[in-house]
């Protein structure tokens, strides 16, 4: 096999080398974009567990206040009564829109995250290959540049015994 051949060969294998290596680190990039995308998905379902749970501890506890009311002779129907189940359903209702907020703009977050991993990914990706190409070509060039003496002496004619 000659130098040239043998440094063609190396050069092929180092660019699918390069490639394989390249392929993995874009889908480790993607593989994370997934596990954020999963735990976004989870977030939005807990955020809306956290509300329904809101939502019953508020109605709970305005069913506690009516029943108290209702027990001491007081019309819950109208007057101070009222008003102070209303304020306690307007708190409740604000708490499930922060903790509704809260959980979205985590579920954004960790998605943003997920597309960030995707594009360093892809970038690490890319990075490795054309790295790989280049230290393959560098390789091939100082191997076909550089050619191994041969015996053969200066008129080309073997010298040896």
């Amino acid at each position: 096999m000659t130098p040239q051949t043998t440094a063609g060969a190396t050069f092929g294998l180092g660019v699918l080398s390069s490639a394989i290596g390249g392929f993995g680190k874009y889908e480790q990039g993607q593989q994370e974009k997934s596990a954020d995308d999963y735990n976004a998905d989870i977030t939005l379902l807990n955020t809306a567990n956290k509300v329904q749970a809101n939502q019953q501890q508020f109605t709970a506890l305005i069913g506690k206040q009516a029943t108290a009311y209702a027990g001491a002779g007081v019309d819950i129907a109208s007057g101070s009564a009222l008003l102070v189940m209303a304020a306690t359903a307007a708190r409740g209702a604000q708490q499930g829109e922060q903790i509704e907020e809260a959980g979205t703009e985590e579920a954004a977050l960790q998605r943003y995250y997920g597309k960030i991993a995707a594009f360093g990914g892809t970038m690490a990706g890319i990075g490795s290959f054309l790295s790989g190409i280049s230290t393959a070509a560098s390789a091939y060039s100082r191997t076909t540049s550089n050619p191994i003496p041969t015996a053969a002496g200066p008129t080309g004619i073997w010298q040896g015994s």
